[in-house]
């Protein structure tokens, strides 16, 4: 066999080995399904179902098409943006968007309510592909830029990223801080980081923007995506239930919400994934969080988050001392999945507090 066929044949079944591995064998990982997919006895929760009040595509710098889904009034007070991480799409906002649209965001469910805008990032979702030289956090930076500029070309927004979603947010900050100063009334961080994500439990050889293995796996992908694609295929199980180890951390989190990730996951190309690694594994815009020094700020995280732990964000809060930091008790990477109830009412202390400080924007540029 040669040397990129053996590559080829670890990239393809490294997920079921490490599944294996880690729980016990293919028949162990079997029964461990089906006890977690077992029926959680509620009404299904309609993931990809909730109808949008307006539809739209807006065009990147590069041509990339961006998907893009409105919900609230057209002339609401305040726009909130909503940016997904790495490998999902707009639908992971899915509680937020039934929690917060139509709703006014003052105590008890009064006051005003906003427009809230979701998009899915390049080459995720029903957005277009990216080129393979496209794919920085500048880029994601810049998509973020020309949502705004079409969404909500004027008055105040929100903006509110996840993961990738937040550090192309913190990225955006750093390249163009006056449009902080002129237009952004509140910002929400919600399980991310602003610096580079290498303490994940894997080896920081693994991760790191120049190791071979991670250039050998993109090469691999970039060559072989559809062998690739078959080898992930057929490790399911253990897929699946690293899905749930990874983004969740309650015990009884529904296997609805589990099968859910797992085929935004799924959905997402190899190669895609490869594409962005580069960009998380490099980010280091901790310098840039000083444009949110005078902004409304609330930084969430769970305390069982494997993929960008509780120090990234308590990191982002010591350097924001205004900052609200919410920590979430037993709550992994999807917290605002897993825990809906606590992401929504303090994104709705945020939107109570963005609407005092646009306010003050608006005075100053009357």
């Amino acid at each position: 066999m040669s040397t990129w066929g053996k590559i080829i044949g670890a990239a393809s079944i490294t997920t079921g080995v490490i599944g294996a591995a880690a729980l016990g064998g293919v028949t162990a990982q079997r029964r461990a399904v089906r006890k977690f997919r077992a029926p959680s006895g509620d009404d299904a929760p309609g993931y990809d179902s909730l109808a949008a009040d307006r539809t739209y595509s807006v065009i990147a710098d590069d041509g990339v098409v961006l998907h893009v889904e409105e919900v609230g009034p057209e002339n609401a007070p305040l726009t909130v943006i909503f940016g997904h991480g790495w490998t999902l799409r707009s639908g992971s906002w899915h509680y937020q968007r039934i929690g917060l649209a139509g709703k006014g965001f003052g105590a008890g469910g009064r006051g005003p309510s906003a427009r809230l805008v979701f998009f899915d990032q390049r080459s995720h979702g029903r957005s277009t592909r990216a080129g393979s030289d496209h794919v920085a956090m500048s880029d994601l930076a810049g998509d973020l830029a020309s949502v705004i500029g079409t969404a909500a070309p004027d008055g105040p927004v929100v903006l509110i990223g996840h993961s990738m979603g937040g550090m192309a947010l913190i990225t955006l900050a750093g390249l163009r801080p006056q449009l902080f100063a002129d237009r952004v009334a509140g910002v929400g961080l919600v399980s991310t980081s602003a610096g580079e994500v290498r303490s994940l439990p894997v080896s920081r050889a693994l991760l790191s923007t120049n190791s071979l293995l991670l250039k050998i796996a993109g090469g691999a992908a970039a060559r072989y995506p559809k062998l690739i694609e078959r080898g992930r295929a057929g490790s399911r199980d253990a897929v699946w239930l690293l899905t749930r180890a990874l983004g969740f951390a309650q015990k009884d989190v529904p296997g609805e919400m589990v099968d859910y990730l797992d085929e935004m996951i799924s959905a997402t190309p190899i190669d895609v994934i490869t594409d962005f690694l580069p960009a998380l594994m490099s980010l280091e815009q901790m310098s840039s969080l000083a444009v949110f020094a005078d902004l409304p700020v609330v930084v969430i995280c769970g305390d069982a988050d494997r993929q960008t732990p509780l120090s990234r964000s308590r990191a982002i809060a010591e350097a924001l001392p205004d900052a609200e930091l919410v920590v979430i008790a037993g709550a992994g990477h999807m917290a605002m999945m897993e825990r809906p109830d606590i992401v929504n009412e303090a994104l709705r202390r945020l939107l109570s507090r963005a609407v005092v400080h646009a306010r003050s924007i608006a005075r100053k540029s009357g």
